[in-house]
């Protein structure tokens, strides 16, 4: 039978494992494939795609494994090593999110896609977003990697 600390390394590991996922898909193709609709069709479709990402089931993974992630690195028996991809997430997922991501989907949803701004807002928008998702996707790879050396 599994133990609690091996069950919540686990789900850790699959959670952020999820999350570098989503994160890899926007830094690996979706923005290069907004920038191919032009600014106008890019800034709707992105617009879109953060007011319903608010409402779906990624949420409760993206906070959820903060959660789960402490609770492993509290229970975890390779200690710094949770304690490390625990924090790894958290700064990620949580830190880098709230300070970087979305504070610029927020100004972007500002934006008027058929405004005589819309092209130079998406460039930057598009500029600055990818650089704080580049970086997120880096921590939540390497958490993801903590968790299952932990486990």
């Amino acid at each position: 039978m599994f133990e609690l600390q091996q069950v919540t390394l686990l789900v850790a590991t699959v959670g952020a494992g999820l999350v570098a996922g989503l994160c890899y898909t926007f830094a690996s193709f979706l923005m290069s494939a907004l920038d191919r609709l032009g600014a106008p069709d890019a800034i709707r479709a992105m617009q879109a795609i953060n007011a319903r990402i608010l409402r779906s089931g990624a949420m409760l993974v993206w906070f959820g494994t903060a959660l789960v992630g402490a609770l492993a690195a509290a229970l975890a028996e390779h200690t710094a090593v949770a304690v490390t991809a625990a924090a790894l997430y958290v700064v990620g997922a949580i830190v880098v999110t709230g300070r970087g991501n979305v504070p610029l989907n927020e100004q972007l949803d500002r934006v008027n896609p058929d405004g005589p701004d819309a092209e130079q807002a998406w460039r930057r928008y598009r500029r600055l977003w990818g650089r704080w998702n580049t970086l997120r996707t880096a921590a939540c790879v390497l958490a993801t990697g903590g968790f299952a050396a932990a486990l």
